[in-house]
């Protein structure tokens, strides 16, 4: 019998079943790793899949693909199924998963780079409103060189989906009572004060979209 010759018989039972849809790995020299791990200064080939990053996450619940799970994608090549992931927009960057990680890899500035990367891609997010407030977020950020809570949320606001969307849960008037109590007790700044390094941090900011200084 010829080894080289094809089979007839069935496929193993052990084995994945015909109809399974397969994953294409990346191409050869794994340029998405070498991206991000260029871009993030992060060690992923260290990691060796212990969970433990997963299991201090404290929003990993939420997440359709694990913070371990990440890092394994990245490694793999997979990067149409992290950026079209909630994984990205869900995460709080606490910097509980890389302080838990035995050997060191910064998994949360992973995800933060694969968010920008998401929000910059044609790949519509999963979750809107928080692609919205991230925007905002960096474009306050980039106005100020620090972020004013008070200028913040009424930047977010003005997005007419936001507001609508507050406006039939109800939570508006909670929202407005809270900056009120907030103000009263000088939590909250009505007007906002610029840092000294805005210049640089305006150049971090052009830089990060690819784009080249003046």
């Amino acid at each position: 019998m010829n080894p080289l010759a094809p089979s007839n018989e069935s496929p193993s039972p052990s084995g994945p079943p015909p109809d399974r849809p397969r994953t294409l790995l990346s191409g050869r020299g794994d340029p998405f790793l070498s991206r991000v791990e260029g871009e993030t200064g992060a060690n992923i080939s260290a990691c060796y899949q212990c969970e433990r990053c997963t299991n201090a996450c404290p929003v990993s619940q939420y997440m359709d693909i694990k913070p371990h799970q990440v890092i394994r994608h990245v490694q793999l090549g997979w990067r149409e199924a992290l950026l079209s992931s909630t994984t990205v927009w869900v995460c709080l960057s606490c910097e509980m998963c890389s302080t838990y990680c035995p050997n060191e890899v910064s998994v949360a500035a992973v995800i933060s780079f694969l968010r920008n990367m998401a929000f910059h891609s044609s790949i519509a997010p999963r979750e809107k409103l928080l692609a919205v407030f991230h925007q905002t977020f960096l474009d306050q950020l980039r106005k100020f060189g620090r972020v004013n809570e008070f200028w913040l949320m009424e930047a977010f606001n003005r997005h007419l989906p936001i507001l609508k969307e507050k406006i039939r849960a109800g939570t508006l008037p909670e929202e407005l009572r809270l900056g009120w109590d907030l103000w009263r007790k000088g939590k909250l700044h009505l007007i906002p004060r610029r840092s000294k390094a805005i210049a640089e941090i305006r150049a971090v900011y052009r830089r990060q979209r690819g784009e080249v200084a003046p």
